[in-house]
C-alpha cells in the first residue's frame, strides 16, 4: 500500500509501523456494525492519509465527512475519529441534540487515547448516554518517509514549555513502546533535556509494564538518541536553505503534500501526480457524497503534489543545497533531451522497438523534471528577493556573534517600518539564542519599541516566547558562543555543492543537535561529549536495557546473521523532543551516506517544523 515506506537498503521497514495503524482502525471500524460515515477533525485528515488509502473506506461503503455544526440528514449511525479536545465536544453535543432521540447512533474514536475530561463534559452536557461505543485508536506515531516518523502534534513545544501540558511527552513514550514491539527492544540510550529525560522515563516504566517487551531480545535499532528541542532553539528559527527545507518555508508541506498555484505547471505536469488520486481528503465522501475534508482540493486554482522518497527524482533533489538543485536539473534535462532524440532518427526496427519501450519511462522521467524545475523557478524568484537576503545576511550575523550585545540596527528598522512581526520577533529571537539571553536594559529597549508600534497585545506574545525560552535575560553561561568554537557550529569555507559538512545546510551553519550525533558516532563519542555539553539546558543522561540472554525476540526482517553484523550499518533512532526541521533530517541523512560512520538512521519527532511554524505555534493564544 505504501511501497516508499520499506526504502531500498534500510534495515527498519516502516510499513510495518504502516500495516500495523491500519490493522488496528479496520478492527475498530468492523467492530461497529451497520454502514456508517466517519466525521474527521481537521488535525486528523493529514495523518490518516499517511496511514491509509481511500479504498480501504471504498470497500466498506463508508462516507467521510469533516466536522461541522451540522451533519448530513442522510447520517444514520455516526462514527467520530478525533482528538481528544475538549472544544471539540461542544461540535459533538450540538449534533447529538439537534438529532431527535432514537435516530441516530453515535460513537467516538478518540486518537490516541481517551481523554477523562472529554467524556466529563459530554457528561456534564447530558449526551454521554447517546454514544455506543468511546474507544481509543493508539496512532502515536505516524510514517511521514522510509526513515521518519511522525506524532503530527504541532503544539507540542508549545504545550510542555508555555501551556505547562504534559500529554505530548507521554504519547511519544508510548511511541517508542510500540516501536520496539515491532522492531524489538533498544539496548543503548543517550539524551538531553529535560523533556526528553521525561519521556525515557515514562518509556522505561511502560516498558517495565509491558512483559512482551520486557522479556523481548535485542531488536534491529541499536542506539536511541533523545534530544529536548529547548538545547538547541537556533536550528528551527534559522533559514533552511536544502530544496526540502525551502518548499517546506515558502508553501508548507503538509504530510507529505503541497499545495501551489495550478498556473504554475503545463498541462504535461498536471496530468499525473496529483496527491489527490491517493489522499482520503482527495476522495474524502468515499462515494461521492457527503462533505469535502479540504476544500482546496477541489479548487481548480490549485495543484496538490505528493513529495516524499517514493518519487526518484525528488529523492535525489529534496536534501541539497538550493544552488545545487539548479545544475543538477538542468544537467537531468540535457540528458533526457538527450535520450529522447538518440535514436529517434534510427529506423531500424530492433532499435525502435527498444526506443519506443523506453519512451514512457522517459517521458514520466521529463515530466518529473519540468514539474520541479517548475518549482525552482518560483523558489529561485523568492530567495533572490532583498527581503529574504537581507534577513537571512541579519542572522547569518547573529550566527558569528556579532554585536550581540546592543540593538540591531536591522532589527529597528525593520520594526519602524512595521514589516509582519512574526519576521521581527523571529530575528530577536535569533539574536537573544545567539547571545544566551539578552541584557536587562536591552530586553527593555526591544519591548518598548514593539509595544510602540505593533501595540499592547504584542506582550502577550512575548510572554509566551520567555516562557518557551526564546527571549529571555542574559545568563552567565554563553552557551552557544562557547558551542560554536568548540562544536564547529559555523564553518567559513563551506561547501554547497557536493559538501563535505552539514552546515550546507543553512549555508554555513551546522545545527546544534546534529552536530551532537554526529560526536556520538566517534569511538567514545558520548562519553566526551558529556563534558562539552554541561552548559546546555536539562540533564544529560543514558541508560542500557540490558540483553536477556537465551530468550527467542522477534526478528523484523531486517535483522541479519553474526557473520555479516561488521559490514551491515548500525541502528540509530534519534528522537526530536520539540519538532525538527527537514534541513535537521537532511543533515542527518548526509551522516549516513558518509561510508565511514557506517551508520543508518530512523528519526522520529513531535512535528517537522519551519521557523515559520514554529513561532506561528508559540505566538497563538
Amino acid at each position: 500500500m505504501f511501497p516508499h515506506l520499506k526504502g531500498q537498503g534500510h534495515r527498519v521497514n516502516l510499513e510495518l509501523l504502516q500495516e500495523s495503524a491500519c490493522r488496528e482502525l479496520t478492527k475498530l471500524l468492523d467492530g461497529i456494525k451497520g454502514c456508517k460515515a466517519i466525521v474527521l477533525d481537521k488535525a486528523m485528515i493529514g495523518p490518516l492519509d499517511l496511514v491509509t488509502r481511500p479504498k480501504l473506506f471504498k470497500d466498506r461503503n463508508l462516507r467521510l465527512l469533516a466536522l461541522s455544526p451540522d451533519l448530513p440528514r442522510d447520517v444514520n449511525n455516526v462514527v467520530y475519529l478525533v482528538r481528544p479536545q475538549v472544544a471539540l465536544m461542544d461540535l459533538l453535543v450540538g449534533h447529538v441534540k439537534a438529532s431527535p432521540p432514537g435516530s441516530r447512533k453515535f460513537h467516538i474514536i478518540f486518537v490516541p487515547r481517551r481523554s477523562c475530561l472529554c467524556i466529563s463534559h459530554l457528561e456534564n452536557s447530558g449526551v454521554l448516554n447517546s454514544f455506543g461505543q468511546i474507544t481509543e485508536l493508539t496512532w502515536n506515531l505516524f510514517p511521514l518517509d522510509s526513515d521518519v516518523v511522525t506524532m503530527e502534534l504541532p503544539y507540542a513545544f508549545r504545550d510542555v514549555s508555555v501551556d505547562g501540558d504534559t500529554t505530548s511527552l507521554y504519547q511519544m513514550a508510548v511511541g517508542l513502546v510500540q516501536l520496539q514491539r515491532l522492531y524489538g527492544r533498544i539496548l543503548k540510550i543517550y539524551g538531553k533535556g529535560e523533556q526528553a529525560h521525561r519521556v525515557w522515563e515514562h518509556a522505561k516504566q511502560l516498558g517495565r509494564d509491558d512483559r512482551a517487551l520486557y522479556h523481548g531480545d535485542k531488536g534491529v535499532i541499536d542506539q536511541l538518541i533523545l534530544l529536548d528541542r529547548s538545547i538547541d532553539l537556533l536550528s528551527p528559527l534559522a533559514t533552511q536553505l536544502t530544496y526540502e527545507g525551502l518548499i517546506d518555508e515558502f508553501f508548507g508541506i503538509r504530510e507529505n503534500k503541497v499545495t501551489l498555484a495550478a498556473n504554475l505547471f503545463s498541462s504535461e505536469e498536471s496530468a499525473g501526480g496529483n496527491a489527490n488520486d491517493e489522499s482520503v481528503g482527495g476522495n474524502a465522501n468515499g462515494r461521492g457524497e457527503g462533505v469535502d475534508l479540504e476544500t482546496s482540493l477541489s479548487d481548480p486554482q490549485q495543484k496538490t503534489l505528493l513529495l516524499h522518497s517514493g518519487e526518484q527524482l525528488y529523492a535525489e533533489l529534496r536534501d541539497k543545497h538550493f544552488n545545487e538543485v539548479t545544475k543538477l536539473l538542468a544537467r537531468k534535462a540535457r540528458e533526457i533531451h538527450a535520450q529522447m532524440h538518440s535514436n529517434s532518427q534510427n529506423t531500424e526496427i530492433k532499435v525502435m522497438k527498444t526506443f519506443v519501450d523506453s519512451l514512457r519511462q522517459l517521458m514520466t522521467q521529463k515530466a518529473e523534471i519540468s514539474k520541479h524545475t517548475s518549482i525552482a523557478g518560483v523558489l529561485h524568484e523568492k530567495v533572490n528577493a532583498f527581503d529574504f537576503s537581507d534577513d537571512l545576511a541579519a542572522e547569518q550575523e547573529f550566527m558569528v556573534c556579532e554585536d550581540l550585545d546592543k540593538p540591531s540596527a536591522y532589527i529597528e528598522d525593520q520594526i519602524a517600518s512595521k514589516a509582519p512581526l512574526r519576521t521581527v520577533l523571529r530575528l530577536l529571537c535569533l539574536q537573544c539564542t545567539a547571545a544566551s539571553g539578552f541584557k536587562e536594559k536591552l530586553l527593555s529597549h526591544y519591548k518598548r519599541e514593539l509595544v510602540q508600534v505593533y501595540g499592547l497585545e504584542v506582550l502577550l506574545t512575548l510572554s509566551s516566547l520567555e516562557k518557551a525560552g526564546l527571549l529571555h535575560q542574559q545568563t552567565d553561561s554563553r552557551a552557544y558562543a562557547v558551542l560554536r568554537k568548540t562544536l564547529h557550529l559555523t564553518v567559513d569555507d563551506n561547501v554547497e555543492v557536493e559538501p563535505k559538512d552539514i552546515s550546507y545546510v543553512h549555508s554555513f551553519y551546522a545545527p546544534l543537535t546534529v552536530r551532537l550525533v554526529e560526536h556520538t558516532l566517534k569511538p567514545l563519542g558520548w562519553q566526551s561529549l558529556k563534558s562539552q555539553i554541561t552548559n546546555l539546558p536539562g540533564p544529560t543522561f543514558e541508560d542500557f536495557q540490558a540483553q536477556l540472554v537465551g530468550i527467542g525476540g522477534r526478528h523484523t526482517g531486517g535483522m541479519v546473521g553474526e557473520g555479516s553484523l561488521l559490514q551491515v550499518p548500525r541502528v540509530v533512532l534519534v528522537c526530536f523532543v520539540g519538532g525538527c526541521t527537514f534541513a535537521e533530517i537532511a543533515a542527518l541523512r548526509f551522516l549516513s551516506a558518509q561510508e565511514d560512520n557506517n551508520v543508518e538512521f530512523l528519526i522520529a519527532t513531535t512535528k517537522v517544523v519551519n521557523k515559520n511554524s514554529f513561532l506561528d505555534s508559540l505566538m497563538g493564544s
